[in-house]
């Protein structure tokens, strides 16, 4: 990189569904290549902030928390910040960015502040984040394919800077397939299953319960119907599906259902958006991603069957960077 120059403090959420990460970072410009360099200088944690699994107020409360340690860690004030990107999970819409805005504004985080969903700025993440490994003139990311796998599953879709094109996203009651939530619920039904057959519960099966907590398949009514949180307890089940994918049969029936509809998410989001083989560049993200190579591996080989692979394919590590990055704009 040639010779950089201050350009401005930027402030970046990252909000999800069980944590919360804010960041501020000072921005750095290429006068040679144009390329922006960020230099984070405080960081932030608190709990889960999307509005709609745990509600405004909690969730504004960990918004607060975690930027309020970000400018601690950095020993900045807010006056000194000239954009934030807030990028919460359920917060997609118009009804449910305006609230969110309307706090930022009222404790005057930043100069400037736009509230956007989590799943558009990670393209941004994987962009910057892949030049820093391997820089490619021949690689554009102005086409791409954004695919979200852990509790939920989403894709999204972009082509320069037209509208993006979401496919999925639609909860675990109405969608959701290829999701941890998905493959954690499969594998309690593998259970149910066997025990109405009067089989015996496999290891795999035996280990799910003990995941619970639970001695015998029945007890698994009332953890279901009972708990007020079961989504992501049950979500949370798939890291015992994966690993026992290799070896037990219903495992590994479950995995492939799971990797099926993630390659369907993908394709049906190129086609929509007219994308062709090799003509745009895969962000991936998501615990069920980042966290199993595995999956990751018979993902790209089924897309490769399908003959929908992408030019470039890449796991996004540090998704604060995507906030960052649209606040630095």
């Amino acid at each position: 990189m040639n010779t950089v120059h201050p350009h401005k403090r930027v402030l970046g959420v990252d909000g999800g569904g069980s944590k919360t990460i804010a960041c501020i970072a000072n921005v750095f410009a290429s006068i040679g290549d144009g390329q922006v360099e960020l230099e984070v200088i405080g960081r932030g944690e608190s709990g889960p902030s999307n509005p709609r699994s745990v509600g405004f107020e909690l969730a504004l409360l960990n918004l607060s928390k975690a930027i309020g340690r970000a400018m601690n860690q950095s020993s900045v004030d807010p006056s000194s910040i000239d954009a934030g990107c807030l990028s919460l999970a359920g917060a997609g819409r118009p009804e449910e960015q305006i609230p969110v805005r309307q706090w930022a504004d009222e404790h005057a985080i930043a100069k400037r502040t736009i509230v956007i969903d989590d799943v558009e700025p990670l393209r941004f993440a994987a962009k910057y984040e892949q030049s820093k490994v391997h820089s490619d003139p021949q690689v554009s990311w102005d086409r791409t394919v954004t695919l979200v796998v852990g509790t939920g599953a989403i894709a999204c879709g972009n082509v320069g800077n037209g509208p993006s094109y979401r496919c999925g996203g639609w909860g675990y009651l109405l969608g959701d397939e290829g999701s941890g939530f998905s493959m954690g619920l499969a594998g309690l039904r593998s259970v149910c299953h066997s025990h109405d057959l009067g089989h015996e519960l496999t290891d795999f099966q035996r280990e799910l319960l003990a995941h619970l907590e639970l001695t015998r398949p029945t007890d698994l009514i009332g953890f279901v119907y009972q708990s007020l949180l079961p989504r992501a307890v049950i979500a949370q089940l798939s890291e015992v599906v994966v690993n026992h994918a290799d070896r037990d049969p219903n495992a590994s029936r479950i995995v492939k259902i799971a990797i099926d509809a993630m390659v369907q998410l993908v394709e049906t989001t190129a086609r929509r958006i007219e994308l062709c083989q090799g003509a745009f560049a895969l962000a991936l993200s998501g615990g069920i991603l980042c966290n199993h190579p595995s999956v990751v591996s018979q993902l790209l080989s089924e897309l490769h069957e399908q003959k929908i692979a992408p030019q470039i394919t890449h796991l996004v590590r540090e998704p604060i960077y995507g906030p960052l990055l649209i606040a630095a704009q």
